[in-house]
């Protein structure tokens, strides 16, 4: 879910600021906030952000709308990448997709490439799919990815394992690609 309101700490932390001089801001009339009934002052998104414009501050790409979805396909089997690749454009033009071919790269790319989505194999060489899709769940900054994972060992233990990884769904090698796309059009609304 999307974060609206923020306190004077998180505000500090965007900004890298210290907390004073972020209740300063909004003292001096620079940054408009409200208190709560318990005196706490609180920040709106859109205020946060037309206060990080206003005087040309970076903007964190969290505040930041996309208009595009950004998909990560993560497989050890190119044609099996070429082919998520191709469904996945034809269904979504309006997405950036990025691929990767064990866990190491996954890894990579998701602390540098905002994701919406991880269409993640399970059997990789390196890091498993089941220790990536963990490590997503475990960081803050990327626990809201949704993960459809897939495998090739449908039976309920694997299931039990897969959702207990922090996988949102999943699909069983081989797919069709309508069921696919099915399940990409149900993570990504």
């Amino acid at each position: 879910m999307e974060k609206k309101i923020f306190t004077t700490y998180e505000v500090s932390q965007y900004c890298s600021v210290d907390l004073s001089t972020v209740i300063n801001w909004i003292d001096e009339g620079r940054m408009l906030a409200y208190k709560t009934p318990g005196g706490h002052r609180r920040v709106r998104k859109q205020d946060l952000v037309h206060f990080l414009k206003e005087y040309r501050m970076p903007m964190p790409a969290d505040l930041v709308k996309r208009d595009r979805r950004r998909i990560l396909i993560v497989d050890d089997e190119r044609a099996v990448v070429d082919l998520i690749v191709r469904a996945v454009k034809k269904l979504r033009k309006k997405c950036e997709v990025d691929t990767a071919f064990d866990g190491f790269e996954a890894g990579r790319k998701l602390a540098t490439f905002e994701l919406d989505l991880v269409i993640l194999d399970l059997m990789l060489p390196g890091i498993d799919g089941f220790k990536v899709c963990k490590n997503i769940r475990m960081d803050k900054k990327t626990r809201h990815i949704k993960v459809l994972a897939i495998t090739g060992f449908d039976s309920p233990e694997n299931r039990k394992k897969i959702f207990s990884s922090g996988a949102n769904d999943y699909l069983t090698k081989p797919f069709e690609v309508s069921d696919l796309l099915e399940r990409v059009e149900k993570l990504l609304p």
